[in-house]
Formats: C-alpha cells, sequence, structure tokens
C-alpha cells in the first residue's frame, strides 16, 4: 500500500512551452457580475488562487463582464497569472476589435493564450492570431470546442498543426474526446485544457449514492470532485483542468489534486468504476 502522500507546492503541466499550474480556474458563469460585493468576493478568489498556486485563469468575451471583473481584480498583480481568453466573432474587424477589447478589459499588453473560441471563423482569425503571436503579444494560439458534433473538424485544424493547444469538454461521464481527440493532441504535442472537469458540479455534489472516498484518504483526497479532477490528472496528456467557482474556500479544494503525484492506474480505475456505481 502507498504510504499517504504529503501535499506540497502545485505541480505544474505544460501547455505548448509554457508552463501552467496543473489546476487553473474557469470564468464561465461565475464572473459576471456588477455589484462590487460580488466583484470583492471574485478578489478574494484571486487572492485564494495565488495562496494555492492557481496561476492559469481562463476567461471569454462570451462570459458577460468576466473579463472586465478580471482586469479589476488582478490589477496591481498581473504577475501573478497566466490569461487564457478567446476570440468568439464572425468576421475580421469585428474579432480584431474584439481581440484589441480584451487586451483593454484585463488591463495587460500581453496575453498567454488566445483561443478561437467554438472554432468561429477560425480560418480568419488564424492568421491575425499568428501574427500576434510572431510579434510576442500573445505566448499560444488555442481552439475550443464542448461538444461531440464538431470534435471531426477540431481535429482536422489540430493536423494542419497551426494551433499550439485546444479546449475540450472531458470527465469521468463525458468521454467523447477520449478516443481520437486527446491521443491526437498528444501525437501533435499540443496542451489539452479540460473545461467541465467536474461536469458542471454534477460529479462533485450530483450523484445518486454517496461513493466511498476511502481508498482515496492515503492520497490526500477527501471530496469527489477531487477526485473527479484528480482521475484527469493522472493521464499525462493533460494540461490543466479549468474549474470554476463563487467561492473562495473552494479554490483550496480544487488545488490539491494538482498539489500531489498522479494516482497509480489502479485508483484511477477505481475512480471510473465508483462513478458508475453511484450515478
Amino acid at each position: 500500500m502507498a504510504t499517504k502522500q504529503k501535499t506540497g507546492k502545485m505541480r505544474q503541466r505544460s501547455l505548448r512551452n509554457l508552463k501552467v499550474s496543473s489546476i487553473g480556474m474557469g470564468s464561465a458563469q461565475t464572473y459576471d457580475v456588477y455589484k462590487d460585493e460580488d466583484i470583492a468576493v471574485r478578489r478574494q478568489i484571486m487572492d485564494a488562487c495565488i495562496d494555492e498556486g492557481v496561476t492559469l485563469i481562463d476567461t471569454s468575451p462570451m462570459y458577460g463582464r468576466a473579463e472586465e471583473v478580471i482586469g479589476k481584480v488582478i490589477e496591481g498583480r498581473r504577475d501573478k497569472f497566466q490569461l487564457a481568453t478567446k476570440v468568439w466573432a464572425a468576421g475580421k474587424e469585428t474579432g480584431r476589435a474584439q481581440i484589441a477589447r480584451s487586451f483593454e478589459l484585463m488591463k495587460t499588453d500581453h496575453i498567454e493564450l488566445i483561443q478561437i473560441h467554438n472554432l468561429v471563423d477560425w480560418e480568419t482569425h488564424l492568421p491575425y492570431l499568428e501574427k500576434l503571436k510572431s510579434e510576442g503579444k500573445i505566448d499560444l494560439i488555442g481552439i475550443t470546442y464542448g461538444y461531440p458534433d464538431m470534435l471531426p473538424e477540431m481535429m482536422r485544424i489540430m493536423k494542419t498543426k497551426r494551433v499550439d493547444t485546444i479546449q475540450v469538454s472531458y470527465n469521468l461521464k463525458d468521454r467523447a474526446v477520449e478516443k481520437e481527440v486527446i491521443p491526437l493532441a498528444a501525437d501533435l504535442g499540443m496542451g489539452v485544457l479540460v473545461m467541465r472537469p467536474t461536469g458542471k458540479g454534477s460529479l462533485a455534489t450530483g450523484l445518486k449514492r454517496q461513493p466511498d472516498i476511502g481508498p482515496l484518504a492515503e492520497f490526500g483526497i477527501q471530496t469527489w470532485g477531487q477526485a473527479a479532477l484528480a482521475w484527469l490528472l493522472a493521464d499525462p496528456r493533460i494540461g490543466v483542468p479549468i474549474p470554476a467557482t463563487t467561492k473562495p474556500s473552494r479554490i483550496a479544494e480544487n488545488a490539491l489534486p494538482g498539489k500531489i503525484a498522479p494516482l497509480p492506474k489502479e485508483m484511477r480505475d477505481y475512480i471510473e468504476k465508483e462513478t458508475a456505481r453511484c450515478s
């Protein structure tokens, strides 16, 4: 039996040549806020990210005021974070204006990763992103898609080798990318960001039965949400899951799987079987 692991510092993963925290943070449906008190909570979330070593923050113009709020709450500490945003627009001028607006809203002259959201008008946006990358204004170019229907198109784009990362939906109950997309990314050396890593929270709180956490306790795992994240990180082809939260206290919980060594195969298999039993 393995000895109980000690929780250390946040481990790093690679998105191409960019080192990022093993656990990132998403902002869909969580950073579109207006009230001062709600923005203050998001600032506390960023405080917790700094404390826990969570550096990669994923956002999008699609997420309402998220970019603007992120710009406010990281002001004065931009160097603590790596920003991943997206272009989600049809047409060259609309896309370029949206990208410029992202820089403005997040109060930065450099963005680590810009992704073409849902593959929208990718052939138009890709040359401009390549230009920004050549100028050093961005580090990486990515594409995103969250459903099975367009995965063949995603793979076609990946095979051009013009993008550095993909962002896909992947978790214990959503495994459409497992057979072809993830292996292709590994073959091409692409970074993989994972949206919905806990199934929009359903794996953490929505199972029909209470999973038996006992066999995972020696690894420091205390919740099934942590188990779901640890299951992803046990696959070396995965770059960084990006769970979202509105609670500062949740950052430490989400961060723990990124601070332990990848689980052995038998524990990954156990998580799969126990999730199926409790679903």
